[in-house]
Formats: structure tokens, sequence, C-alpha cells
């Protein structure tokens, strides 16, 4: 049936809101899309020229179900799985920015776990966009080359965010040598960088930041444990119902007594032995923290490489340095000459 269907759509070259509900009917009956229709739909993606906004929803919340949702375990996806993604998104050598680029930062956005390949690719159509004035932030041909609007560091403040998710503020090396090259590719334009989205610097400065200053402040799972926990969650000897059931009866596996007798209210309200365990946890994660915010040699060599890359300092770079100096506790004395340059407001190279 989805076979014919797909045919039928293709040749139109226009997917209809009805067309949308058939392909509704079609998919999901079973509540599964499987990989031949996870194909089927970016192959329709790629055909189509005309399409109504039904199908954009139809489409990033069918492939996010498939690429987050139907993973083992859920929410996790692999290098393996990223890589799919990223090369079915650019198949065609295009891009589409209200069903592809909106899929990518749903992918972000609902996994638990992601590598950071997907939030790289992402950022990746941004600076092609700033570079070029075309890509899938086109829409159109409204962009300008050279020059960073309010569209384009709203999708990149959604990424960075989406790419975060659990309160985890660390940006990744990977993912900040990206943001340097839209920022460098942000001045190139009649403007020289003045007529930038206001909003760009300080975005800028503080991601750059995170990515010297701060340490991970969720970490999820591994996978494996997560496989561990799914695997027991469904098991159907007992499942949840009757683990409940023997905390509330103080009964442990096999029918042996648990620890605390008081079944539930021992689960609830943990003993000395459990609040110090959170303790620690919490004391660990703030010395961390401390640890990170101290800018160290390395990182003070690679922000001096990159911010001279192109041999000046640009506002952006000045608004980092100046969060750098307020901010840290300690920093290296090697970025001190760049420190006193942009306190001084001078945009030439050292």
């Amino acid at each position: 049936m989805l076979g014919s269907l797909l045919t039928e759509i293709k040749a139109a070259g226009t997917i209809t809101d009805k067309d949308v509900v058939r392909l509704r009917m079609a998919i999901f009956p079973d509540g599964v899309v499987t990989p031949d229709e996870a194909e089927d739909l970016f192959s329709l993606n790629d055909a189509a020229t005309d399409v109504y906004p039904a199908w954009r929803d139809l489409f990033v919340e069918a492939m996010t179900d498939y690429t987050v949702r139907q993973m083992h375990p859920e929410g996790y996806i692999d290098d393996a799985g990223a890589q799919w993604l990223i090369a079915r998104i650019g198949a065609d050598g295009v891009v589409k920015a209200d069903s592809e680029l909106e899929l990518l930062v749903k992918v972000l956005e609902t996994a638990t776990s992601a590598p950071d390949s997907l939030c790289v690719y992402a950022l990746e159509q941004v600076r092609e966009a700033v570079l070029t004035g075309e890509g899938p932030l086109a829409c159109g041909g409204a962009l300008e080359p050279g020059r960073i609007n309010a569209a384009e560091t709203a999708l990149v403040r959604r990424v960075m965010y989406a790419a975060a998710g659990q309160d985890n503020i660390a940006i990744t090396r990977r993912e900040a040598e990206v943001l340097f090259d839209i920022n460098d590719a942000a001045r190139q334009g009649p403007g020289g960088g003045h007529d930038n989205d206001p909003a760009w610097r300080d975005l800028f400065a503080k991601a750059i930041a995170a990515a010297v200053m701060t340490v991970s402040g969720y970490t999820p799972l591994p996978a494996a444990e997560a496989a561990k926990r799914e695997a027991w969650l469904s098991t159907p000897s007992e499942g949840v119902g009757g683990f409940i059931w023997r905390m509330f009866c103080g009964i442990g596996a096999g029918g042996m007594a648990l620890t605390h007798p008081g079944g539930m209210e021992a689960v609830m309200h943990p003993g000395d032995d459990a609040l110090d365990e959170w303790r620690e946890h919490n004391a660990k994660v703030e010395a961390d923290q401390k640890a990170a915010e101290v800018v160290t040699e390395d990182e003070c060599q690679w922000l001096a490489d990159r911010i001279l890359r192109d041999g000046m300092v640009d506002e952006g770079e000045r608004a980092l340095l100046a969060f750098l100096a307020a901010e840290s506790p300690s920093v290296h004395p090697c970025l001190k000459p760049l420190m006193d340059q942009a306190a001084a407001g001078n945009g030439a190279g050292v």
C-alpha cells in the first residue's frame, strides 16, 4: 500500500494535507517506523517540490521516532546512527530547513545521548549560510553573505541548547571550532561584522567560555547500563509492578526479606549512608566545576590560536576575553597580551 501511495505522490510532486493523512494511516498502524519506511520518507521528502506544512510535522515526527525512540536502548544514538542520519540528510546535496534541519534539531532535543557530530553538522549549516548566503536557511534568498542575522543566531542558540540538554552546559571543542568559523565568516560582509545580529556577540562569547570553563552538569547513563535497565523494565516475569509490590511488603527477589523491613518507607526515606553518598556526589560535582573554571595553558593556547587565525580580534572575541577575565578565577598568562588588547579595544592583530 505504501509503495503505490509513494509512487502516486512523487508523480504529482506535491504533498497535500490529504496525502499526509493517507501516509499516516499507512505508516503508523503498528506504531513502528521500519527501516524501509524511513528510507521511503526521506526519498519522498527529496523528491517533493511543493509540500503543505502538515508534511513537515509528519516527517519530523516519524523520523524522530525512528532515530531516537526506536533505538536500543531508547534515546541513545550511537555513531552509526548519527552517520546514517547525516548521510541521509545530505544524500541529495540539499539540506531542507523546514524538514531536514528541523529534524536534526528535534533529534538533538529528544535524544538522551547523541554524538557531537550531529550538533556540529547542524552548526555547519549555519556556517554555510553565513559564508555564502545560501543553504537551508536561505528560504528564498533572504540571507546576506558575511553577515549573521537574527534567524541564524536563534538557530545556533537552539542547537546549542538542544545539544546541551538536562542542564549540561558544556560545549565540546569541535562545536566551539565551528562557532569560531561562524564568527569569522560573520564579518566578511560590507559591514565588517558591525551589522550582525546584536545577540550574536553575547551568544558567541558565552558559548566559547563554556567550552573552556565548564564541565558537564549531567552525564547520561552509559548505553550498556541504560540497555540493562530497559531490559529489566520490560521483564514479563515481574516487571515494575512486582518490584513495587516487594518494596511495600519488604520482600526481596526470591522471597527473601529486604534489608529494611519498612519496605517502601525505607526506600522513600533513605538513611544517613544514602544521604552521605549524595553529599559526596554533589561535592565532587562542585569541585570539578571549580577546577574547570581555571583556564589552563592548553585552553589559552587554543583560544589564542583561534582568535588570531585571521590576524585580528573582533567584537565577539573581545567580549569573550572580557568574560573570561571577569569570570575565571585563573587564566594562564599566555592569554594576557590578548586580554590587554581586548581591554584597550584594539582590533589589530598582535
